[in-house]
């Protein structure tokens, strides 16, 4: 059990840290940008539209380095694509501000979706990371669909993710009509990487606490990641 804890706790660690470089990226440069530019004289819009050149080199980048298209990237670049886009037409930067909102719900609703699948978005993400693609580890991993536990935590994990991210889909969208763009600037990735390292703190902690609760009434060690 200690082993298994301090497995879960270097998969933590890993998923924080490997955080900070899309931080770096998608957060923190855009804004520092946004604020130069507007402080030369730069419209909000022409602003947000530069600054958006981090996050989409980032996202070609990654295609180049590994010679193919993610889909999480490709769905990123073409979000990226459209607020540019939008804003270009109607000259509000608000649709910059909310390409971030609507992405994350339309990944809230397909954890909310996947619940009425044979199995969950959290039982694919959780193997990825648990198993590497390795393929005896992924038919273990496979196997512990079997333990109604393992099925209760992948579900419930599915739902308080489908819940945030629709969640901080609803409240940036209407935060970036209600409050000035500059205020959005920076509040909008507050909120999204705060309710996204929280939920991940939650779920880490889940998953340790499940995992210990197993092992107490004698069942296989049920879906941790992997370090």
């Amino acid at each position: 059990m200690a082993q298994d804890a301090s497995s879960n706790g270097s998969t933590q660690r890993r998923v924080f840290i490997g955080l900070l470089p899309d931080i770096l990226v998608s957060a923190v440069l855009p804004v520092v940008a946004y604020s130069i530019l507007t402080g030369w004289g730069w419209s909000s819009a022409a602003a947000l539209s530069a600054s958006a050149i981090f996050p989409a080199a980032a996202t070609l980048v990654s295609i180049a380095r590994t010679r193919s298209i993610d889909g999480l990237a490709l769905i990123s670049l073409i979000f990226i694509v459209l607020g540019l886009l939008g804003t270009l037409v109607s000259g509000d930067p608000r649709f910059l501000l909310v390409k971030e909102s609507v992405l994350t719900g339309a990944f809230g609703l397909a954890f909310a979706v996947s619940l009425l699948l044979p199995r969950p978005l959290a039982f694919f993400f959780g193997r990825q990371f648990a198993t590497a693609g390795d393929p005896a580890r992924v038919a273990t991993w496979n196997s512990y669909w079997a333990y109604p536990q393992f099925r209760r935590v992948q579900y419930t994990i599915t739902v308080v993710w489908a819940a945030v991210l629709l969640l901080d889909a609803a409240v940036r969208v209407a935060l970036s009509y209600a409050l000035p763009v500059a205020t959005m600037v920076w509040l909008s990735q507050v909120v999204l990487y705060a309710g996204l390292i929280a939920t991940m703190t939650w779920m880490f902690s889940y998953i340790t606490r499940s995992r210990a609760r197993a092992a107490a009434a004698g069942v296989e060690t049920l879906g941790a990641a992997r370090g």
